[in-house]
């Protein structure tokens, strides 16, 4: 391939070298390559900027390139330099003139889309530094359907006398086979400007551009006015491509202008030959539904490289499934951390990649148990290091109770519950697991590793040496050959054997560390309908916050109403991933979305993730549709109290209370005395009525149940989102995606959909860098693992203490180990 590339380009090149053995550098050329015959409504590549401008809003002109002018084989002292961004251009043409004095034209252009298949742009051209007497160009181009483009263009607009230009392209083999439209393009043009005084039609091209195979672009033109026909010729690998333009006239000297252009976009693979090559997808960090900044300076947000949203990953597996030169996915050593339930959303990205043909592969230094569950569901093949070790050991979830620590310092603890299963209080209020937490435990653990061992032995099956659930006791393989002998791996490698171990048992071995963006030929993007995506995820507490670290009630209402009062949106996803908070905040944020239906008429649909459990289901369950992941933590429909009295504390440090008072309970719920049973049955029959309230929410949403089944389903029990199927507070399992085509049916969305980020602020600036400076001598890891337990504690006291009732799960998910 790389000589059969070269040998092209020498075909290019050496006319080139001849001509210029016999060059005359200081020959004026009118060489104006803005004003040959190109199809003005279809040309995007190097030139666009000087012939529509309004075409940089496709965006597939980018990159940089430089243009020789040659006349009469002479390599003339002419040539032009392209600096193409994304929407912007800038180009440098250097000759000289009459006199042979040299001198300089400067372009500066801009295009962009205004809308849908609509694009608007405009140029300046001025000589040497006369910017003041630059010529002005503005110009439009509509592309109505996939094989149809019209341009019209405004010269001179400062001028009395402007002239206009306009050009149509229409691309036949649309109507015959979608994949063949760019392969032909017709064109005319015609300009309409002013000749002896008055405005005529005039100048009349017609044209062809041929793209009969990827790579080789062959063109031409022919203008009846002017007689004057042009020719282009062009090249594309990767992302280079070596062309010439020629110009010719009848009676006159032909002009030649070979160029080289460096895009931005990787061309079409050269005659379709292309090798297979592996995807190295980089995996590490925190995976999370929506990533926050790490940190806010002003309107500079600062975001950690090391975490990932779990929808930038599903788009990357996508991206590598529609690029023809990637045949596999090889993850090397991938370490990360997420939930369960956005595992499995992964996993069924990857699933589909492997559904088209692909393949998928491991390689691993050591293997974590969790990582080892995910890779067996979906590996072709895993690889070991020989001094690896496989950690397999199962699931657990282990919870710390600070009743002892409590009492021993003094502090009496109040926890008010609506039923037993509803235990989020229980680590201040018990010394151990109460027999409801380890029931409400044992259950979804149930759920959750029957999932995990269907995922692997439907993956790896046939390979194991017994069933899953025997491997898993008979775990930690601490011996590379154990986890060989038992199936759990395939081969026993050195990482620099990856490739030539790839290569023998999959045919290819090179890979790839990016997905490059392709140049897009198609002309029409079909109609899309907008959805707003709002991300509710964290704790849900009153007051204002950070999106993506809580869900405080003002921040997600703003969200929430500005999105139901938009007209673009035909209706608003709510992506859940949160174990609950604040009472008060989840009525407030659910009422919201009951406006957005009411008021707008406004579709809501909800993605649970990783966990939409007691407040995170209290907003979710007037939703049109519910869709959870089958591991999602969901229902936690309850009510939990939490006061703290230190009435022994104060006498240990010999702080005494006095007290006046006017108004029998107007010292209710102090904390430097014990409750009264008055107080306490208050607050009691208060958490009844607000389990009563929740209860009653849930029943005027889901339709498909009664109040007494829901109770029944209640009473603070954790369910998983298959469990949940099951038992009706869910509609449907899956991801976002299973959402968006829920929406397309209650919406009744024709066409695409386009999925809006409601949440991210548009002001500002956004800089990825790795946000813990520190990582490489102190490990946050290894102070979680410490004192995470501790963490959480604090942030509850922290965003709950002036909460009288909470609807908030009793499961901590960092608790969950697997």
């Amino acid at each position: 391939m790389k000589k059969g590339m070269w040998s092209l380009l020498l075909l290019i090149i050496i006319p080139a070298l001849a001509f210029a053995q016999q060059s005359n550098p200081r020959t004026h050329q009118d060489l104006d390559l803005g004003a040959l015959d190109w199809p003005s409504a279809s040309t995007e590549n190097l030139f666009t900027p000087l012939v529509n401008p309004s075409l940089l809003g496709t965006e597939n002109s980018s990159g940089f390139g430089w243009a020789q002018g040659a006349e009469s084989m002479k390599i003339q002292d002419h040539y032009w330099l392209f600096a193409n961004m994304k929407n912007l251009s800038y180009v440098f043409e250097h000759g000289v003139d009459e006199l042979d004095n040299s001198q300089s034209h400067h372009t500066l252009a801009m295009g962009s889309p205004i809308w849908r298949n609509l694009y608007i742009g405009t140029s300046l051209r001025w000589k040497n530094s006369q910017i003041g007497e630059a010529d002005w160009r503005s110009a439009l181009t509509w592309r109505p359907h996939k094989s149809t483009s019209l341009a019209f263009r405004l010269d001179n607009v400062d001028n009395e006398s402007p002239a206009y230009h306009g050009g149509l392209s229409l691309r036949p083999l649309a109507f015959v086979n979608p994949g063949w439209e760019q392969r032909l393009e017709l064109s005319a043009d015609l300009d309409y400007d002013k000749d002896g005084g008055s405005y005529k039609v005039n100048d009349l091209a017609l044209g062809v551009q041929t793209r009969l195979l990827d790579g080789l672009n062959i063109g031409g033109g022919y203008n009846f006015d002017k007689k004057t026909a042009m020719l282009n010729f062009s090249l594309s690998l990767n992302k280079t491509e070596l062309g010439t333009l020629s110009n010719f006239q009848k009676g006159s000297k032909g002009s030649l202008a070979p160029y080289i252009y460096l895009s931005d976009n990787m061309f079409r693979p050269f005659l379709g030959m292309q090798k297979e090559k592996w995807y190295s997808m980089k995996l590490d960090g925190d995976v999370k539904t929506y990533v926050a900044p790490k940190y806010s300076l002003g309107n500079i947000r600062i975001m950690d490289s090391k975490t990932k949203s779990i929808e930038t990953l599903i788009q990357d597996v996508k991206k590598a499934k529609n690029d023809s030169s990637v045949q596999g996915i090889v993850f090397k050593n991938p370490s990360f951390s997420s939930s369960f339930a956005l595992l499995q959303e992964f996993t069924e990205a990857i699933q589909d990649f492997k559904a088209s043909g692909k393949k998928v592969s491991f390689y691993y230094n050591n293997i974590s148990n969790g990582s080892y569950m995910f890779a067996a569901s979906v590996a072709d093949a895993i690889y070991l290091n020989p001094l690896g070790m496989v950690d397999l050991r199962g699931m657990a979830i282990n919870s710390p109770y600070f009743a002892e620590l409590l009492d021993k310092v003094g502090v009496d603890v109040l926890n008010f519950r609506s039923h037993k299963y509803k235990n989020a209080g229980n680590m201040f209020s018990e010394t151990e697991m109460t027999e409801a937490e380890r029931e409400s435990y044992d259950t979804l653990l149930d759920s959750i590793f029957g999932q995990m061992v269907d995922g692997v032995e439907a993956g790896r099956g046939e390979k194991l040496k017994s069933s899953f659930t025997k491997l898993v006791d008979a775990g930690p393989y601490f011996l590379s050959t154990d986890a060989l002998d038992a199936g759990l791996i395939d081969k026993i490698i050195y990482e620099d054997e990856l490739d030539k171990t790839l290569k023998a048992d999959f045919g290819f071995g090179k890979s790839l560390k990016k997905i490059p963006n392709y140049v897009d030929y198609t002309w029409h993007k079909p109609r899309e309908s907008m959805v707003a995506v709002i991300y509710a995820q964290g704790d849900i507490v009153m007051g204002k916050g950070d999106p993506g670290k809580k869900i405080a009630h003002e921040n997600t209402v703003k969200l929430i109403r500005e999105a139901r009062k938009n007209p673009l949106y035909k209706g608003i996803i709510l992506r859940v991933d949160s174990g609950g908070g604040s009472a008060q905040a989840s009525d407030i944020i659910l009422r919201e979305l009951e406006l957005a239906q009411k008021e707008n008429f406004k579709p809501v649909v909800v993605s649970m993730a990783g966990a939409a459990a007691s407040g995170g289901y209290y907003i979710s369950c007037g939703a049109d549709h519910i869709v959870a992941d089958p591991a999602t933590l969901t229902g936690s429909i309850g009510v939990v109290g939490l006061m703290f009295t230190f009435p022994r504390l104060y006498e240990k440090l010999g702080v005494n209370w006095s007290t006046v008072k006017k108004g029998a309970n107007s010292d209710f719920g102090a904390t430097h005395r014990p409750w009264s049973e008055t107080e306490v049955l208050r607050m009691e029959n208060y958490i009844e009525a607000a389990y009563e309230e929740f209860v009653g929410k849930v029943d005027k949403g889901r339709d498909n149940l009664s109040y007494d089944q829901i109770h029944e389903i209640a009473q603070g029990r954790v369910w998983t989102g298959q469990q949940a199927l099951e038992n009706g507070l869910i509609d449907e399992l899956g991801g976002l995606d299973t959402a968006v085509e829920a929406m397309r049916r209650i919406a009744r969305i024709k066409g695409e959909i386009k999925l809006v980020d409601a949440t991210t602020s548009k002001k500002g600036m956004q800089v990825t860098m790795n946000a813990n400076p520190l990582g490489a001598s102190l490990r946050d890891d290894a102070l979680e693992e410490i004192l995470d337990d501790y963490i959480r504690a604090y942030e509850m006291w922290r965003d709950f203490g002036n909460e009288s009732t909470l609807m908030l799960s009793p499961l901590n998910m960092k608790n969950l180990k697997f």
